[in-house]
């Protein structure tokens, strides 16, 4: 009997099972092959594979568009070179944050301000960016750094000074724009002044300021003519924030200094010595100054300096008496200090009672206004502050709207900056420590030599000599500063801290260029600054 084939399922026949056997035979061995090719393979290799043939794709694509191989070397440096610049802008600021200073046993600070930036950690981070910084930054940073420009404002003036310096030799580079360009390489600028010393809150106010005007550069104007658009806005900028602000400030704030009158400030302010200037020369006034001071900067110093050295112009009738006797030379002038300003220069740390008792006012110069209403100052300032509050004696604060901030601190731990501790051991510009130590630090000292001298337990024969060499040791100790060796002392921590707040209580008023206002009226202030 024959099989019927069934509809739907083919006839397997025997011919065809041995036909296949034989085929199937021959392909295993050459999957064996490819497959141990694919094991010599490690994963970088065929990832590196796929690329090239991904990018051999591409390639084709392009020529067929009509793009010539030329065209597209050309594309992938540009791409390259945007990825770079975006990756060095991104990445700067991380390369800042995480230099750490290797050296952990040298940085004595205390617990309560670890969390601040020492003057080595900020240093530590300048070589990674000084290659792209300008030479003018550089030489502002070392000023800065040396406290040869001292004050908000002056840092603030200086450093819009050396901006315009930057803009005009700037060239944007090519495939970008000045707008996208500019603020990026600014920002370079920025981060190498930030290691000198850390912004002001004026600084701050103004590099916002500066990037919000480049980036409503419109894109139509040609280089030439946007950096001259900037160039011309940074002198407005200096004109009417800084000189025409403080002019305003100086004539409602000489309304509170009469004829004999007693007037207190603590260290330098550059408003408060053109207020000074101003009272004596253009309005003819006669009164007392009292210019406190501090350690290490002294900054007190400066002040007198410079109304020591402010001359008042001749009057009428020397210029006719001195005509006929002097034909040569000039009329001479006098001091500014000799008739209109008595100065009594005092530290902070002698300043008594009997001292405040004939005070009439107290101008205080400022860092920052908080949003609060605190007054954030060189330190020491609260401390004047709150003497002159329990005595009744008004407190006035000159200080611009730059310098205002929507910062709210509570106290001057949170933020604050740290100056390098061998300021108070050795003074700045050269001047001898002093050689007078205080009872506390005898004692404390004394008890240290004390623990010393028992652990070191020497033998009864060797006493003599022993209390031979100690002898010539301390009195080559005398002769030494009183904390030339501090860092040797396991116990003893020595912490310089620039700024402190005053409290808004103890602040009677705040004269700005909109007038003299209560702390209690600074956003409202800062509300006008912003929609200027």
């Amino acid at each position: 009997m024959s099989e019927k084939p069934v509809e739907g399922k083919p006839v397997e026949s025997k011919s065809t099972d041995s036909s296949v056997k034989p085929d199937a035979k021959d392909k295993t061995p050459s999957k064996s092959v490819e497959t141990s090719e694919e094991k010599k393979l490690s994963n970088k290799e065929l990832k590196e594979l796929k690329k090239k043939e991904k990018a051999a794709k591409r390639a084709a694509q392009k020529e067929a568009n009509g793009i010539s191989p030329e065209q597209q070397e050309k594309l992938a440096e540009q791409k390259r070179e945007k990825k770079q610049q975006q990756t060095t802008n991104s990445n700067l600021k991380k390369q800042l944050i995480q230099t750490v200073i290797k050296d952990d046993s040298k940085k004595k600070v205390p617990t309560l301000f670890s969390h601040l930036e020492t003057r080595e950690q900020r240093n530590a981070a300048s070589p990674s960016i000084s290659h792209i910084v300008h030479p003018a930054i550089l030489s502002l940073a070392l000023k800065i750094s040396s406290y040869k420009i001292v004050g908000s404002i002056p840092r603030l003036r200086s450093m819009l000074e050396v901006f315009k310096i930057i803009i005009e030799g700037y060239i944007t580079p090519s495939n970008t724009t000045l707008q996208r360009h500019l603020t990026g390489h600014l920002s370079h600028q920025i981060e190498y002044l930030k290691s000198a010393r850390p912004l002001s809150v004026s600084m701050g106010n103004a590099i916002r300021w500066l990037k919000q005007e480049i980036s409503h550069i419109s894109l139509d104007l040609s280089d030439i003519e946007a950096k001259q658009i900037l160039c011309e806005k940074i002198d407005d900028f200096i004109r009417e924030k800084i000189d025409l602000s403080d002019r305003v400030i100086i004539e409602t704030a000489s309304k509170h200094i009469n004829n004999g009158s007693t007037i207190l400030t603590f260290g330098h302010s550059q408003v408060l010595e053109n207020l000074f200037k101003y009272c004596a020369l253009e309005q003819d006034k006669h009164f007392n100054l009292i210019i406190v001071d501090s350690r290490p900067l002294f900054e007190g110093k400066t002040l007198f300096n410079n109304l020591i050295e402010t001359e008042t112009s001749p009057n009428v009738d020397d210029l006719a008496s001195e005509t006929s006797s002097v034909s040569s030379r000039g009329p001479k002038s006098k001091p500014i200090t000799q008739d209109h300003i008595k100065i009594h220069y005092v530290l902070i740390n002698s300043l008594s009672s009997t001292i405040l008792e004939d005070v009439d006012c107290v101008f205080l110069g400022a860092h920052a206004m908080l949003s609060n209403g605190r007054l954030y100052s060189r330190v020491g300032t609260g401390l004047i502050a709150m003497m002159c509050h329990a005595r009744n004696i008004p407190v006035l604060t000159c200080c611009e709207s730059v310098k205002f901030s929507d910062k709210v601190q509570l106290d001057s731990v949170t933020n604050n900056e740290l100056a390098d501790p061998e300021d108070l051991v050795s003074n700045i510009n050269s001047k001898q420590p002093p050689k007078k130590k205080a009872f506390a630090l005898e004692q404390f000292i004394k008890q240290i030599e004390h623990e010393k001298k028992n652990e070191e337990k020497s033998p009864k024969g060797k006493n003599n000599v022993n209390n031979k060499n100690k002898s010539k040791k301390d009195e080559d100790d005398k002769d030494k500063a009183p904390l030339s060796n501090w860092k040797d002392i396991p116990n003893l921590n020595i912490l310089n801290i620039m700024y402190d707040l005053t409290p808004p209580e103890y602040i009677k008023k705040v004269i700005t260029e909109l007038g003299g206002l209560p702390p209690s009226s600074v956003p409202v202030i800062l509300r006008e600054y912003r929609s200027t």
